[in-house]
């Protein structure tokens, strides 16, 4: 028997809960405050299919509401008054996003998806080099089906590139998983890879057993140089033709920390994840 229309998720529900995030991920510099601009929704599989032909929809919906907002939140901190000549002036801290609104949508294939029908994956891009070092601060906010809100929050140091290369291949990533053979080009400076969730954003989904970590590995290609470096971020661990990659993530205090330790990658290699999956990576010339 299907679901009465009430517990299903609702376009007004999804912006409402992105305009929430936005206020919520607000993140203060000395001059500005800075409010996440990349938005990622899961939704079940069956909201995602009912909702599919209002994607495009909800998605402009979403970035008129969220500049109604950022218009709404500058008004509130203009000065009312003007001050009196010689007055000393009070530095004003206006709202803004970094870059471009980003919205987009996914299907939540996590066990418990059916428990949190709406769940907001936000984040700042950092698309320059100012941006590479320091923490990224990911918040996953999940609607529970009672109705009550859970966030967590992930953070991880080290270099961080985002931008997408302008039409670059740098590497092709060769694997086969339960979905097939495929051939994945890496065209970014730095590439997650594993299974995936609403909790943790992978570049490469692989559909493979569960030994697979949700993220399980990270690759990342120095601009200055054009080296690759391999990074473990798994549980049962990764290997580099035959060889185990020394892990990345360490608990400190009974959190997990990344240590940010990188192995030199070769441009001919085949990665094996958790000894079930393997792919082979191939650095490509750049002329």
């Amino acid at each position: 028997m299907p679901q009465p229309d009430a517990v299903h998720v609702t376009p007004e529900e999804i912006v409402s809960f992105i305009l929430e995030e936005m206020e919520a991920g607000l993140c203060p510099t000395y001059y500005s405050n800075l409010v996440p601009s990349v938005y990622h929704v899961y939704l079940d599989n069956e909201d995602l299919e009912r909702l599919r032909p209002l994607e495009q929809r909800m998605r402009e919906e979403a970035v008129h509401a969220l500049n109604d907002k950022l218009s709404a939140l500058n008004r509130s901190v203009e000065p009312k008054l003007k001050l009196p000549l010689g007055a000393a002036k009070k530095r004003v801290k206006r709202y803004e996003a970094l870059g471009e609104w980003s919205i987009e949508f996914h299907e939540n294939t996590d066990d418990d998806a059916h428990d949190n029908p709406l769940v907001i994956h936000s984040t700042f891009p950092y698309t320059t080099e100012e941006d590479r070092a320091g923490m990224l601060t990911e918040r996953v906010t999940k609607r529970r089906a009672d109705g009550q809100s859970v966030t967590t929050l992930t953070q991880r140091t080290g270099n961080i590139e985002t931008q997408r290369a302008s039409g670059l291949v740098y590497a092709n990533l060769t694997y086969e998983d339960d979905t097939g053979s495929h051939t994945f080009q890496m065209a970014k400076d730095i590439l997650k890879i594993g299974r995936g969730s609403a909790d943790h954003w992978v570049d490469l989904k692989l559909k493979t057993k569960q030994d697979v970590s949700r993220e399980h590995l990270q690759i990342r290609r120095d601009p200055a140089t054009g080296k690759f470096f391999i990074k473990d971020l798994s549980t049962l661990g990764t290997t580099v033709d035959g060889k185990r990659v020394p892990p990345s993530i360490q608990r400190v205090n009974g959190d997990e920390v990344d240590a940010d330790a990188e192995t030199p990658l070769p441009a001919k290699a085949r990665i094996g994840l958790a000894g079930v999956l393997f792919v082979d990576f191939k650095a490509l010339k750049q002329r």
